[in-house]
């Protein structure tokens, strides 16, 4: 089956996804919205067999099977809800709302009408961080203790919330490994947004620490998991086609150093066409996605405590709190 899909957003990251639309066996790409004349003039140049419209009603009007949203994040919800109740499947670019109440409402939205929602994680297609968590959840690692992960941009947006715009991605990747829940979450960052560093610990005991930044010195692309008996590393920057595996080194008031012992290789696939591949495999097969929309829940929530946190530090309050 051929899955006639809209765009709806054709910025920066629409464009990459319009490509590998363009490139899909799977999909047939009916429409292209944008609201910005220059990004529907660009659309024109790469899609040419599409409609190119200023709204997503004008694309539902012309029949499609599923809509991809790459808009800016706080038109995610509506989007998505008028997507859904237009009969349409949705694969909505990551943070999938910007409160818990929105993105619980896309979810139940979705399961009423019984549409296919799904969120670009991104890093979850990853070849690398499928291996990654493949490795945690066999028990290789032993219990799993920490994760320490760092996604810090050079020369980023200033004015973004490094939190909203880049904690996405380690988030889901933590649920991935530990669906648990969170017991406790602490942030901290400056004023701008541009840095943030969270800190949870899960109901199984698992900590994880993320350093976030769109103003960073050096890209940094890391994810670390330490178990009692081993640990394993995913470095995007370094080594983006394997799996470092490694024994770790515990030092009292020191941080856990690991001892790199070997790897685990992958074939490499582009992460985003593996990501919308699946989507329209679940779209013709009517299977539940890997990142639902239920897994933009947990995000959300996640990144709604944490810009909570940051506002909490604001007004002199303490950090490391037990959710209600």
């Amino acid at each position: 089956m051929t899955i006639r899909v809209a765009l709806v957003g054709c910025g920066a990251w629409g464009s990459n996804l319009l490509r590998v639309l363009e490139q899909s066996p799977r999909a047939a790409v009916i429409a292209v919205a944008d609201t910005r004349a220059l990004q529907r003039r660009h659309a024109r140049d790469l899609s040419p067999g599409a409609e190119v419209v200023a709204s997503l009603g004008e694309a539902l009007a012309l029949g499609v099977d599923a809509v991809v949203i790459a808009t800016p994040a706080p038109t995610h919800a509506t989007l998505a809800i008028t997507a859904m109740d237009a009969g349409a499947d949705v694969f909505v670019e990551k943070p999938l709302a910007m409160t818990i109440a929105d993105a619980e409402r896309c979810a139940q939205r979705a399961e009423a009408r019984g549409r296919i929602g799904m969120v670009g994680h991104l890093l979850r297609y990853h070849p690398a961080v499928t291996r990654l968590v493949e490795i945690c959840r066999g028990g290789a690692l032993g219990p799993l203790e920490h994760v320490e992960a760092a996604r810090r941009s050079v020369n980023g947006d200033r004015s973004a919330s490094a939190l909203w715009t880049l904690g996405p991605h380690d988030l889901s990747v933590i649920s991935a490994i530990d669906p648990a829940a969170i017991a406790t979450l602490a942030a901290s960052g400056p004023a701008s947004g541009a840095d943030a560093l969270v800190s949870l610990t899960l109901e199984t005991g698992l900590s994880a620490r993320i350093s976030l930044s769109r103003a960073s010195a050096a890209k940094e692309r890391r994810f670390a998991v330490i178990g009692r008996d081993h640990a394993a590393i995913f470095d995007d920057v370094r080594a983006p086609d394997r799996v470092l595996l490694g024994r770790p080194t515990r030092r009292r008031g020191a941080p856990t150093e690991i001892a790199i012992t070997g790897e685990a290789t992958v074939a490499w696939h582009e992460p985003l066409a593996l990501e919308i591949d699946h989507f329209l495999r679940c779209v013709d097969e009517r299977t539940p996605p890997l990142t639902g929309f239920g897994d933009g829940v947990i995000v959300v929530r996640a990144l709604a405590w944490a810009e909570a946190a940051l506002h909490r530090r604001d007004d002199g309050a303490g950090d490391l709190a037990p959710l209600a």
